[in-house]
């Protein structure tokens, strides 16, 4: 791939917000090395009831020539498989958008509904090419309802080409959408950033990153604690993210008198990330569904072995040389899969190794590729 610059106009809802600094850490990374690489602008909805609460910081954002957000208008809670219908009108009422929209040559689209079917429907105007990069839920998740995953096969139909983290997920997208343009791009990592530890604390420590919510096995992961604690392990374990669930598993940390073994960090920022998972001796991940988590490319670069279950696209990258894959996200099988861990020998610069080929420079480089056909 030549020097050459390309313009690219990058739709996303995963992205920094100046009240949320800490949103979308993961993806941003490689917002900032394709940034790099050619000329990004962005166009990032926000929910409506957030971006008027919070307009004063919006309109104060000192990026607001390359990062336009704007009104996301839709009902909270219902009419879900609208959004998508929701989403185009507020690209229209807002006029910015849709005038960045109409002189873009190529949109990617980051996450599939409603924010790639969105720019699907509106490519039929706009005559641009459209890339939509699908991270994991927002096809796992919206696939299930028949209605969405109509739509998903409209948005991949009309797209000129469909990036999945995983091949897991390529398999899910080839199924909706016979005709898509797919391909697996796996995530980076920063090597730089994420390091071996000098050394471990004497404690045993484990640590879970991601969104507090159930279908991340939050509940099963709390079971498990509950497990260990009363067959006398000592250890303690760090929670780190924030969701709708944060407030209950705070409730049942106090009710069941955990707080000696269990920690909830709601969300920090990328270093206090790396410092934390430096002093754990493994990370815990009992989703339902994934698609390549970053968290689990951030452990293995700092020589964390990782304890996750067979979904997605883990076994892609997890293996019995850097961590240990659990068939069922049940509170038994985490436990086992965290005693196992505990009692294997791991040597800290081979597990870092196993993801040496997965940095944010290939990733991007890749995804050039791809979507100018170099």
């Amino acid at each position: 791939m030549n020097n050459h610059k390309n313009n690219i106009l990058l739709f996303t809802s995963i992205y920094p917000l100046p009240w949320q600094p800490n949103k979308a850490t993961f993806n941003f990374q490689q917002y900032q090395c394709l940034t790099d690489k050619h000329n990004v602008d962005f166009l990032v909805p926000v929910p409506w009831l957030a971006w008027f609460k919070n307009i004063g910081m919006l309109i104060g954002n000192h990026d607001y020539k390359h990062v336009c957000y704007f009104p996301f208008f839709y009902i909270p809670g219902v009419f879900r498989g609208l959004n998508s219908f929701f989403l185009v009108f507020s690209i229209i009422i807002s006029i910015v958008p849709i005038i960045k929209l109409l002189k873009a040559k190529t949109v990617l689209a980051s996450w599939a509904f409603p924010d790639g079917l969105a720019c699907a429907w509106l490519k039929i105007v706009c005559k641009y090419r459209l890339y939509i990069q699908c991270l994991g839920s927002d096809v796992n998740v919206h696939s299930k309802n028949v209605f969405r995953r109509k739509l998903l096969k409209k948005s991949f139909d009309l797209s000129d080409g469909v990036i999945t983290v995983s091949k897991a997920l390529q398999d899910e997208v080839e199924k909706i959408s016979i005709k898509a343009n797919v391909k697996t791009i796996y995530n980076g990592v920063n090597f730089n950033k994420f390091t071996l530890p000098d050394e471990k604390f004497n404690e045993t420590s484990l640590i879970f990153i991601g969104n507090i919510i159930k279908t991340k096995g939050v509940y099963e992961l709390l079971n498990a604690a509950k497990i260990m604690v009363k067959s006398g392990k000592e250890f303690h374990l760090h929670m780190v993210g924030n969701g709708p669930e944060i407030d209950n598993i705070k409730a049942i940390i106090t009710s069941n008198n955990l707080q000696q073994n269990l920690t909830i960090h709601g969300t920090v920022n990328h270093h206090q990330v790396v410092d934390l998972l430096q002093k754990c001796h493994a990370l815990i991940l009992p989703s339902y569904q994934e698609g390549v988590p970053n968290v689990i490319m951030e452990a293995l670069a700092c020589g964390v072995p990782v304890v996750a279950t067979k979904v997605g696209g883990i076994p892609e990258v997890v293996n019995d040389n850097n961590g240990v894959l659990i068939n069922h996200y049940n509170e038994a099988d985490i436990v086992k899969g965290i005693e196992k861990c505990l009692f294997t020998q791991w040597n800290a610069q081979t597990i870092r190794e196993s993801i040496k080929t997965y940095t944010w420079d290939a990733n991007v480089h890749q995804l050039s590729s791809f979507i100018f056909h170099r």
